[in-house]
């Protein structure tokens, strides 16, 4: 047979040569180019004169604004705690006045009621009077026949909160009932002969309001959610057939198809209203029951 082609032979000195490139590719990574050039650098490397008095001084400005940071944390902290202290003080001398207050209108109360009664034992008209202008102004309970007027959100946007209230909606939900409402219902009542209502347990008095707050509506200062039931006391038949037969009715009794509101009320022969949160008079004072007169 014939001997193979010299050049598909390879050779001893070939194959030693490809060894040792590839073991020095291996153990030596730095490219002979790279020593050399940091050798005629010299160990110093490449730096300039500057180089170590500008980290001295960047060393310098960070201690300084450290420094400064430290002391300036530490100056205000006792400022800091002084204002809470004194607003804590504020705070609870503020709730001692309210007490303070809350006592001596208990104790002017009973008071104003043990003389009324010491100056009139036996004037019933007096008494008639007097009870009708507490019951009027909301200062006590008050029972008997009467009305409920439910109003209550569409099943859609009603919802469970977080902490598993039912009747509770969420504050990005969109609201058909609002505080107008309410309102028309309320002044429905009074004008059909109402004698004391009460908003989902809130009695209204003179002084009370029916606002909207955001996303929530407000009866004096006190947020209540749907189904928003609307309490009077009266006559219950003259109160429904009244209410029936009234304008305010007869437009929620359209949302209810158009909008899917729930409306309702009912007749019952004794409902419990709690006494409402007496006001506060800002400009009135009482007038003397004698007073005195002065000369011209």
């Amino acid at each position: 047979m014939p001997a193979p082609p010299e050049d598909r032979v390879p050779s001893r000195g070939t194959n030693r040569e490809s060894a040792q490139l590839i073991l020095d590719l291996v153990t030596n990574t730095l490219d002979p180019g790279y020593r050399s050039a940091a050798a005629r650098h010299g160990p110093g490397g490449s730096r300039r004169w500057w180089d170590r008095p500008a980290v001295a001084l960047g060393c310098l400005l960070i201690g300084f604004v450290l420094v400064v940071a430290y002391d300036h944390t530490h100056r205000s902290a006792p400022e800091t705690q002084r204002v809470h202290n004194s607003l804590v003080d504020r705070a609870r001398a503020a709730q001692s006045g309210a007490n303070r207050l809350a006592a001596e209108l208990g104790r002017a109360e009973r008071s104003l009621s043990s003389e009324q009664n010491r100056v009139l034992p036996s004037s019933n008209a007096a008494a008639r009077a007097q009870q009708s202008a507490q019951v009027a102004a909301g200062q006590v309970a008050v029972h008997g026949p009467g009305l409920t007027v439910t109003l209550r959100e569409p099943k859609a946007s009603k919802t469970t909160a977080a902490n598993g209230r039912v009747g509770s909606t969420p504050v990005a939900a969109t609201h058909i009932l609002t505080d107008r409402d309410v309102r028309s219902v309320v002044n429905e009542l009074w004008s059909d002969g109402a004698e004391a209502i009460a908003v989902n347990g809130i009695r209204l008095t003179p002084t009370s309001a029916i606002r909207f707050a955001g996303e929530a509506v407000l009866v004096d200062f006190q947020p209540i959610t749907s189904p928003y039931t609307i309490t009077a006391l009266g006559d219950a038949d003259l109160l429904s057939t009244t209410f029936a037969q009234s304008a305010v009715a007869s437009r929620y009794q359209t949302l209810v198809s158009a909008s899917g509101i729930g409306f309702s009320f009912d007749t019952h022969s004794r409902v419990d209203l709690k006494a409402g949160v007496p006001g506060t008079l800002r400009y009135a004072v009482p007038t003397s029951p004698h007073p005195s007169r002065t000369s011209r």
